[in-house]
C-alpha cells in the first residue's frame, strides 16, 4: 500500500519543506484511497463475483502498478479489456505498411509502438526500409514538406483520441504528397460486442477517460439504457479509479443503473463537439477487422470517398491480407477479457517486451506488457 498510492516516496528521507508538503498531499491521498477501499468492500455482495472491465490501457497500467487488485475484495474482479489500439491493429495493415516502406518512392511514418508489432512478415522495424517514427500527426506533415520528392504515408492508428488529431491535420490542409493509411477503431462498438458475449460476463464498465473527452460521457448511455450495465468514466489516478469502481458498485447495489462520470473536470456529457464534427467530416464508419478478434461491422473509421486522394489504400491499391495465428499466443482472448496474460503459455517465457511474440506485449498499453513490467 505504501508504494502503491505514492506514499513510498515519503519514506525515502526526503528533506525540506517541499518534501514535507508533498508527503502531506500523498498521505492525504492514501488515507482517502483507504476510505474508498473500505467503502468498496461494504458494497460488494458476499454471495457472488462481480466483474468490472476497464477499457483503457492507461487504466490497466494504474491498476497493475498500484497493486490495486491486491487490496480489493476477492470476489471483485477488475478485468482488462480492449484498451490497446496497437494490440487490435490488423496484421494486414502492418504487412501493407511494411510493403509501402520498402518502396523507394515512399516514406512511411507511424507511432513508435507500431514499429515493433510482429506479423507473419516481421515488423516494420525489422523488415521495413524507408520509415520514420513520429509522436504527432504534425510531424507527418513536416516530413512530407521536407521530402517533396517522396510519397509520405502516415500509418495512423488508434481509438477516438488519436483519430481527432489526424482529422485536424486534414482540416488544416496537408501536402499533396501525404496520404493516410487509416487503422482507427471505435471504442463503443467493441464494448457492445463484449456485452453480447455471455462468456465475458461484464457487470460494469470503467469507461476510458481520454476517449470520453472526445466522445462525451453520453456515448456510454447505451450500456445503462439498453443493457442495464453501469458505465462510469474515470481518470487515471488510483484514487479516481477507485471512485469509479465504487460508483459502479453503488449502482449495482441500489439497482439505479446510469452513466456515471467521476472525471467531470475533464470529460463533459457532450464531449468535444468540434473534434467529433471534424472526424465526421473526413471519416466514415466502416466494417473492419480487429486482430485476434475478427471482422466487426461498423467498428472502424476510413476516409470518406471524397477524400480518396488522401487514402493510401486507394492510392496504392492495397489489398487485405489474411491474418495468420501466432502459435500459442492468446492476445485476442486477453483483449476480450476472457483470460489474463498469466494464462498464456508464452507469457514471460518466450514472449517478453524485448522479444514480443504477440501485439499485447509490444505496447505500453498492452495488458501483457503491463503485467510483465508490474510483476
Amino acid at each position: 500500500m505504501k508504494s502503491s498510492f505514492g506514499i513510498g516516496a515519503c519514506l525515502s528521507g526526503r528533506q525540506g519543506w517541499r518534501g514535507i508538503f508533498q508527503c502531506n498531499i500523498e498521505s492525504y491521498k492514501l488515507n482517502k484511497a483507504q476510505d474508498i477501499i473500505k467503502h468498496i468492500a461494504s458494497l460488494v455482495p458476499k454471495d457472488r463475483k462481480i466483474r468490472i472491465m476497464n477499457v483503457c490501457g492507461s487504466h490497466e497500467h494504474t491498476i497493475a502498478f498500484s497493486g490495486m487488485r491486491s487490496v480489493l475484495p476477492e470476489n471483485l474482479e477488475i478485468v482488462p479489456g480492449p484498451g490497446c489500439p496497437v494490440c487490435v491493429c490488423p496484421e494486414s495493415d502492418i504487412i501493407n505498411a511494411i510493403t509501402l516502406s520498402n518502396r523507394d518512392d515512399v516514406i512511411l511514418v507511424t507511432y513508435g509502438d507500431m514499429m515493433r508489432v510482429p506479423s507473419k512478415e516481421g515488423s516494420i522495424r525489422a523488415q521495413g526500409k524507408n520509415y520514420r517514427m513520429i509522436t504527432s500527426p504534425l510531424e507527418a506533415v513536416s516530413i512530407a514538406k521536407t521530402h517533396p520528392d517522396k510519397k509520405t504515408v502516415f500509418f495512423s492508428i488508434g481509438f477516438e483520441t488519436t483519430t481527432a488529431p489526424t482529422a485536424a491535420i486534414l482540416e488544416t490542409g496537408i501536402p499533396d504528397n501525404l496520404s493516410i493509411l487509416s487503422s482507427h477503431r471505435l471504442t463503443p462498438t467493441i464494448m457492445e460486442i463484449l456485452v453480447r458475449d455471455t462468456e465475458v460476463g461484464v457487470d460494469g464498465f470503467i469507461a476510458p477517460g481520454h476517449v470520453s473527452a472526445i466522445t462525451g460521457s453520453k456515448a456510454w448511455n447505451v450500456f445503462s439504457e439498453q443493457y442495464g450495465i453501469p458505465t462510469v468514466v474515470a481518470g487515471f489516478e488510483a484514487g479516481n479509479l477507485l471512485l469509479g469502481i465504487s460508483e459502479i458498485l453503488r449502482q449495482l447495489k441500489e439497482g439505479a443503473i446510469e452513466t456515471g462520470n467521476v472525471y467531470a473536470g475533464v470529460v463533459k456529457p457532450e464531449g468535444n463537439v468540434q473534434a467529433r464534427e471534424i472526424i465526421d467530416k473526413f471519416f466514415r464508419v466502416s466494417d473492419v477487422n480487429w486482430r485476434g478478434i475478427g471482422h466487426i461491422p461498423e467498428s472502424g473509421l476510413e476516409l470518406r470517398d471524397r477524400h480518396a486522394d488522401k487514402n493510401a489504400r486507394e492510392i496504392f491499391a492495397l489489398k487485405e491480407v489474411k491474418e495468420a495465428k501466432i502459435p500459442g499466443c492468446i492476445c485476442g482472448t486477453i483483449v476480450l477479457g476472457k483470460a489474463y496474460p498469466s494464462a498464456c503459455k508464452l507469457f514471460k517465457r518466450v514472449c517478453t517486451p524485448k522479444t514480443p511474440k504477440g501485439p499485447c506485449m509490444v505496447s505500453m498499453e498492452g495488458s501483457c506488457n503491463i503485467w510483465y513490467k508490474a510483476g
